[in-house]
């Protein structure tokens, strides 16, 4: 069974699909806040396609795997990867994370470089999360039965543009309220609390940032995210920065301008088998 039941405290039962060659480089994909692995399925036939080993993983809370009642902090968040990653026990691995996982994969790329080759982030939010973050935090904490409305309503206000389909939203929507409480308030409370360490625009983040050494792809939708990735230094021939105009899941509704970005990146960096 997919399943693995993290070394984490508290533990967590993980799913995950770890589908391609197993001999071929490994990517690894992580998920945002009340997302899954399913928001990477324009990505994963891209990926086989490409003969790699692709890695996806629900996270703690989240899609199919177990709801312990905490551990929602980046810090464990982290910790699991960790642990599915020995479990699974690849080569230093691709890893991508999209939006509270470009949080995550970079707090593990810090704590590990030793399972990380190259850093893909999309949506990075770590230099310019809503304002309303902290805000809306607060209310989940006061009253976390009403987290899941208060999640699914600010996706729409913050994550989408006037070109998002309808179907994705109805998914999200739906997906959203289904979301244990828990999660919802402990994610959204485990990015507020690094406000100022990892995530903003202070020097304490940027220098946390540029612990991440290793080859960097940066797919930015924020309008000040671009600006911010060439301030943490840009590597000519190694790191890129583009910017994609779709809201939060730009790599779900222009998935094909994304794809085509990550496949050139790949192959420039020789990551590919």
């Amino acid at each position: 069974m997919p399943f693995h039941t993290t070394t984490s405290s508290p533990p967590a039962n993980l799913f995950y699909t770890d589908s391609g060659p197993q001999s071929s480089p490994a990517i690894v994909l992580v998920h945002g806040w009340a997302c899954d692995s399913h928001d990477w399925s324009h990505q994963i036939p891209y990926l086989l396609s490409l003969s790699l080993r692709v890695i996806a993983l629900d996270l703690r809370g989240h899609g199919r795997s177990s709801c312990p009642p905490s551990g929602y902090d980046l810090y464990t968040q982290a910790s699991d990867i960790h642990s599915l990653l020995t479990h699974l026990s690849p080569d230093p691995v691709i890893l991508v994370g999209h939006s509270m996982g470009s949080v995550i994969s970079s707090v593990l790329t810090v704590q590990h470089p030793e399972l990380v080759k190259a850093l893909v982030l999309v949506h990075p939010i770590y230099s310019g999360a809503p304002s309303a973050m902290p805000a809306v935090a607060g209310r989940m904490r006061e009253n976390p039965s009403d987290a899941p409305a208060l999640t699914a309503k600010f996706f729409e206000q913050v994550m989408y543009t006037p070109q998002t389909p309808v179907f994705l939203k109805t998914w999200h929507v739906r997906r959203v309220l289904g979301c244990a409480p828990e999660m919802l308030v402990g994610c959204i409370t485990g990015l507020v609390d690094v406000f100022g360490s990892i995530m903003g625009t202070t020097e304490e983040c940027k220098a946390f940032m540029r612990k991440r050494t290793v080859p960097r792809l940066a797919v930015c939708t924020l309008p000040a995210a671009p600006g911010w990735e060439e301030e943490l230094g840009v590597r000519e021939g190694v790191d890129e920065v583009h910017r994609l105009t779709e809201g939060t899941f730009s790599h779900i509704v222009e998935h094909e301008k994304f794809n085509a970005i990550l496949g050139d990146w790949l192959r420039k960096q020789e990551l590919l088998p």
